[in-house]
């Protein structure tokens, strides 16, 4: 076997930490759900920007006047100047550096409160955040189908949990003098409500503006009651470890998994329009009573079917929807999570349903479905969760999302929506970026899928699908799938 050679050399690995040292000793507590996750967990995205000045970005923007502006004030990349990008690296280290300052907990590290505890706390220790400046020995080209995207951001593997950083960053030069940005992010810590307008406005001090408001860690926003009270049934988390029969069908999806693929899709505004039709003429959805669906109910219905399809499943067998469902809104939660609180503030729904009541009814049930799963995530459903969670913790149990056995047995889809957020808005004064790629993250076996936003905004949609090599070319057959969805 012939080694594969790195298209990628790492120039310099620095640690920034907040520029006003955080008066010690500082320990904050979290919620319950940034309990569950494992903090040895990274969420990975990569924003991908032209280079300052090229004429690729002015033919993506709209606003050129505001961008020539801004380019006058930030240092230009040189592409065979390894010295000037090294100055931008060290201006963004900078910029970073004095953002930390209100944002100090993510130069922090999470700690055990005790030794054989399962309650976790973020120690605020000025530990620090890696950043990474690195050189691509090619050029950028279609950033929407980059061959070496898994090289554009940090070593994921935590090697040390005790001293794991929240926050990892790398920078990449390309030849052609584009810019990649790899973010890793802790999965306990920060969900996409708080990780996309903490990057945006990473973007505003590095440009010279002043930051909005603060951000809030207070956890409390999601405290159990006290005493706990489960008043529901809790059916979206379990006590961990997994039983045996889980942990049977983990090894044998390790030694008998088919390598995973991850697919980028279009669906076009007018696709989506067609889709959420479709569903809305279906008899699930065809009561005059019955709200037209959302956009996200009709994708997700569409993922859930077309993904049931191509899974080697019987049709007796049952398949977990799993997606995130903010607790942020003045419909969600009273007294309303702020919304610049940071923190991870998402419930994890884990529905599931007969493979067969999928695959033969008509899109519209497995969008009722979704609709009738949202509606009935109350405030005292999540709650309950909330504090059955603080029960198991107390009595040193761990927790996690009830989905470890249908997820190692090939039978879950782990998705979620990023339309909502800001993740075209970063700008770190050479513009917006031309792409942005979530790295998805898949058991042996399974899938995952995200809803992206793409550059042009409005109703204009990525679809990033990851599944086994065998799934994933049924998919790329699957006829109405691609009615809608657009291989990239």
């Amino acid at each position: 076997m012939v080694a594969s050679i790195s298209s990628v050399r790492s120039v310099s690995v620095s640690t920034v930490v907040p520029q006003i040292p955080t008066r010690q000793p500082c320990v904050l507590a979290l919620s319950n759900f940034q309990s569950y996750f494992s903090f040895e967990r990274y969420i990975k995205q990569v924003f991908y920007f032209s280079a300052p000045g090229s004429s690729a970005l002015k033919q993506h923007d709209d606003q050129e006047e505001e961008e020539e502006d801004q380019e006058q004030k930030s240092p230009r990349i040189d592409n065979h100047d390894e010295e000037e990008f090294q100055r931008l690296v060290c201006s963004m280290r900078e910029s970073l550096s004095r953002l930390l300052v209100p944002y100090y907990p993510l130069a922090g590290r999470m700690r055990r409160r005790e030794r054989l505890t399962t309650i976790q706390e973020l120690h605020c220790n000025d530990a620090g955040v890696m950043v990474v400046a690195a050189m691509a020995n090619t050029a950028l080209g279609d950033a929407r189908q980059c061959p070496i995207e898994h090289e554009l951001y940090p070593e994921p593997r935590v090697r040390d949990p005790a001293n794991a950083p929240l926050l990892k960053i790398q920078v990449t030069k390309f030849q052609c003098g584009g810019i990649a940005v790899g973010v890793l992010t802790c999965e306990n810590i920060l969900d996409a409500s708080s990780s996309f307008p903490f990057l945006r406005a990473w973007g505003e001090i590095h440009r010279g503006l002043a930051l909005g408001v603060a951000p809030s860690f207070d956890s409390s926003v999601l405290k159990p009651r006290d005493p706990p009270q489960v008043n529901l049934p809790v059916r979206d988390y379990v006590v961990a470890p997994p039983p045996a029969s889980t942990v049977e069908a983990m090894a044998k999806s390790s030694q008998d998994a088919i390598p995973d693929r991850q697919r980028l899709f279009h669906i076009a505004p007018d696709r989506v329009r067609e889709l959420v039709a479709e569903v809305q003429r279906g008899r699930f959805f065809s009561s005059r009573d019955e709200p037209p669906p959302s956009s996200f109910e009709a994708i997700s219905a569409m993922i859930w079917k077309c993904v049931a399809d191509v899974k080697d499943l019987d049709d007796s067998e049952s398949m977990t929807y799993i997606y995130a469902l903010s607790t942020k809104g003045p419909k969600r939660w009273s007294p309303e999570i702020p919304s610049h609180y940071c923190g991870s503030s998402a419930h994890i729904p884990c529905l599931a349903a007969p493979v067969g009541e999928i695959r033969k009814n008509h899109i519209s049930h497995a969008a009722k479905l979704l609709r009738d799963d949202i509606q009935s995530a109350t405030q005292e459903r999540i709650q309950s969760a909330i504090d059955w969670m603080e029960l198991h913790l107390r009595a040193g149990i761990f927790v996690d999302d009830n989905f470890p056995l249908p997820r190692w047995s090939g039978r879950a889809i782990n998705s979620n929506s990023l339309t909502a957020f800001p993740i075209y808005e970063l700008d770190f004064g050479w513009g917006r970026p031309r792409h942005f790629s979530f790295v998805l993250d898949a058991e042996p076996g399974s899938g995952a899928a995200i809803l992206l936003p793409t550059r042009d905004g409005g109703r204009d949609r990525h679809l990033a699908i990851r599944l086994p090599e065998n799934q994933m070319k049924k998919l790329l057959e699957h006829q109405f799938f691609l009615k809608f969805a657009t291989p990239v």
